[in-house]
């Protein structure tokens, strides 16, 4: 009997947070004009659509707010040249492996925001060119996908 209660929790807990997990990817996260959804999550990438954005607002902007509303965990440090990605969702990067970013957005205001010469990855159909920016210098755009994928030093 205590077997069968075990598992009858387990599965509606397992349903619980399915749904949870599902209300969650739709609900986007929202900034004053701002919002993105959180298309897909887990080790090893991180998929962003944003559905209504400002160029005054980054990537680094959105990803603040999925970290903030508990959906992410993101950790890194400022230089000179922006914000420095070190762990995503727990998965740090080292010596042999990084976080690297790849976008649809491609040109804005005559300013190159990704270059597929440097890489690609494909996601849904969509291919997302690699970065030519850091997340603190990539504009939050209406329409946009923005990949965060850790990546091995030696497949790059």
């Amino acid at each position: 009997m205590r077997h069968c209660l075990r598992k009858t929790a387990g599965a509606a807990v397992a349903a619980l947070m399915g749904c949870v997990c599902a209300l969650a990817a739709c609900a986007p996260s929202e900034e004053a004009g701002l919002q993105a959804e959180l298309v897909a999550s887990d080790e090893t990438h991180v998929v962003i659509e944003v559905t209504a954005g400002d160029p005054a607002y980054s990537l680094y902007d959105v990803l603040t707010l999925f970290v903030e509303n508990g959906e992410i965990s993101m950790e890194g440090s400022e230089s000179e040249y922006g914000f420095y990605i070190t762990s995503v969702n727990g998965t740090q990067a080292d010596t042999e492996s990084y976080w690297a970013v790849y976008t649809t957005l491609e040109t804005m205001d005559g300013v190159r925001y990704s270059n597929p010469t440097y890489g690609t990855w494909s996601y849904e159909g969509r291919e997302l060119a690699s970065a030519s920016y850091g997340v603190s210098g990539l504009p939050a755009v209406t329409g946009e996908v923005y990949a965060l994928v850790f990546t091995s030093l030696a497949s790059a």
